[in-house]
């Protein structure tokens, strides 16, 4: 219970655990991505064959049946991959900004303990597989209504998994609780930019 109640215990203690925890975390949640991609693909599937047909594209169904097999793999292979990517690229962001504060950690010890944020992805995964299976009715009709309740909840997890991030700078780099912090939270800003640019785009294109 030292994850819920006391995570800089928690992460100090497995400062020097083995890799094989941190792997099979983030292979758990790689997996949660897949399957999120997965319950979501039927509608998104339907929505581009509509869109494709409109076009009045010369497409033979054959061909139509293969582009869309591809795009269901792609859908449901890429979620699994970038997880594993975001992982090492969040560590390694981690890792610069913590060195700036004078961080003296090695990166391997970082990226083991940032692996635990990925515990409240997994906690949340009904949730977040619920709503991907929701949302996904919406597409058809080429609304993006359905990307504020996702949104909402992705924001609430990548903000906890923000203190996650800075008990593993707080153990992994040696720093102060204070130093830590700033460090989780200018990621967890660069974070919130991006997803507001994204949703200022789709207001501004009159989709959402």
């Amino acid at each position: 219970m030292d994850f819920l109640t006391n995570p800089d215990k928690f992460m100090e203690r497995q400062k020097d655990e083995s890799f094989l925890l941190p792997i099979i975390l983030v292979a758990v949640a790689a997996t949660i991505s897949s399957l999120t991609a997965y319950v979501a693909a039927p509608h998104t599937l339907e929505f581009i064959k509509q869109q494709v047909m409109s076009s009045g594209a010369a497409i033979t169904e054959s061909q139509m049946e293969a582009m869309l097999r591809m795009v269901f793999y792609s859908m449901v292979i890429t979620p699994f991959i970038a997880t594993f990517i975001i992982w090492l690229i969040a560590s390694l962001i981690l890792h610069v900004i913590s060195g700036i504060f004078g961080g003296s950690g090695n990166f391997s010890t970082l990226a083991k303990l940032v692996a635990y944020s990925h515990i409240p992805p997994i906690i949340l995964s009904p949730v977040t597989v619920y709503l991907a299976y929701e949302s996904s009715k919406y597409i058809i009709y080429g609304m993006k209504s359905y990307l504020v309740p996702s949104t909402t909840l992705q924001i609430a997890i990548v903000a906890w998994q923000t203190v996650y991030w800075t008990y593993a700078v707080k153990n992994a780099r040696n720093l102060d609780l204070r130093k830590s912090a700033i460090t989780a939270l200018i990621v967890f800003i660069a974070y919130l930019l991006l997803t507001a640019s994204s949703l200022i785009f789709s207001f501004l294109s009159g989709t959402l």
